[in-house]
């Protein structure tokens, strides 16, 4: 079996008692968890065994919660030294991708994770907005109509997820306008329940003192090739990662493009680190031939066990 492409999900993959599986196997991962809230001053743990949940999703306790839970899965990962072709990580996730590309550091990841979660609240707070995921659109279409109603209000294409959905951001009115510029040629949608316009020019706010944060951090080379979200190309260049980076907030996440980056180089299977495995049920949209992808979903030991029975890697 081929190298395989770890995935790294972001918020939208919570659920309650994600990690605790993992926390009573491993001491680095209670180690790690202990770690996380010393950086956030939260109480990790019990934010991601016991919520509550409403609490838990709000973003400035989130980004971190998932994070853990995600670096914690990978902490599992590393002992038995899988060395995967590409990382990729969803928006958030991607910051765990870095993580384990060695980038950076898991401290830093967690600080970083951190200060982004709390920017964003505050500028979702200041500049409401909304997300709609269009399905079986042209994705040509979609672009048109956007950018004619980006001229005039604040809109991105924010999650590139798959050929076949496609999520976009922005104000109130410009979600309107673009929905009722698809619904005028049959397209499907479904309005999001979220709490911010994330990857959208109403992040704009959060842009600059986050940048400063990133610039405070050195970004290594990167041991393997990162999917970037903003492009969808592979990079391991430490100085281009952090630019990328830098625009990662208010830009769209170019998900399946880096995805078909992946099996072009000759992946075939793909790791999801994280609970409820939404990133994987999006590769059979993606991927040209869905006989040959593999997939598994690492959220606990057994599931450890399950992926390393295949001994090839």
């Amino acid at each position: 079996m081929s190298a395989p492409c770890f995935l790294f999900p972001g918020q939208g993959s919570q659920v309650l008692g994600m990690g605790k599986a993992f926390y009573d196997h491993n001491e680095e991962v209670k180690a790690l968890f202990e770690e996380a809230s010393d950086i956030t001053g939260l109480d990790i743990a019990e934010l991601c065994f016991h919520g509550p949940f409403e609490t838990l999703t709000e973003t400035k306790n989130l980004q971190p919660a998932m994070t853990t839970v995600v670096l914690a899965c990978l902490l599992g990962m590393e002992e038995y030294d899988v060395i995967p072709a590409f990382v990729a990580g969803h928006s958030l996730g991607e910051y765990s991708a870095l993580a384990a590309a060695r980038v950076i550091s898991y401290a830093e990841c967690l600080q970083l994770v951190t200060l982004r979660g709390q920017l964003m609240q505050q500028q979702a707070e200041a500049q409401p907005g909304a997300m709609t995921a269009f399905l079986y659109v042209d994705p040509a279409k979609l672009e048109e109509f956007s950018q004619d109603i980006g001229s005039k209000h604040p809109l991105c294409l924010a999650n590139h997820n798959s050929p076949d959905q496609i999520v976009a951001s922005g104000s109130l009115e410009a979600i309107e306008a673009l929905e009722t510029a698809v619904k005028s040629i049959g397209g499907r949608m479904m309005r999001l329940k979220v709490s911010g316009a994330w990857h959208s020019p109403l992040m704009k706010g959060a842009e600059g003192p986050f940048a400063e944060a990133l610039d405070k951090i050195k970004f290594e080379n990167a041991k393997v090739p990162v999917l970037m979200n903003v492009t969808g190309a592979a990079e391991t260049d430490g100085d281009t990662i952090k630019s990328l980076m830098k625009q990662q907030m208010c830009s769209g996440v170019r998900w399946y493009q880096g995805i078909r980056v992946a099996w072009l180089a000759g992946c075939r299977t793909f790791v999801e680190l994280g609970p409820k495995g939404v990133l994987t049920k999006m590769l059979p949209a993606t991927v040209p031939d869905k006989s040959a992808l593999v997939t598994y979903v690492v959220d606990s030991p057994v599931a450890l066990d399950s992926f390393l029975k295949d001994d090839e890697f």
